[in-house]
């Protein structure tokens, strides 16, 4: 594939999000990183949808 196609791959997908985009690398390790963090102590189980709403 070539790097205009990946582009056009990417803005087709990021377009049919509800946020209108794909998520950022930052983004994205910060939901990675949050059930491994203090501030998930009290979540016991739960699905985290990491995807602008595509869903």
């Amino acid at each position: 594939m070539s790097p205009e196609q990946a582009e056009a791959m990417r803005a087709r997908y990021g377009a049919k999000t509800a946020l209108g985009r794909l998520g950022t690398p930052d983004e994205i390790a910060a939901a990675v990183l949050w059930p491994a963090s203090d501030l998930s102590s009290y979540v016991t189980g739960a699905t985290l949808a990491v995807d602008g709403g595509i869903s």
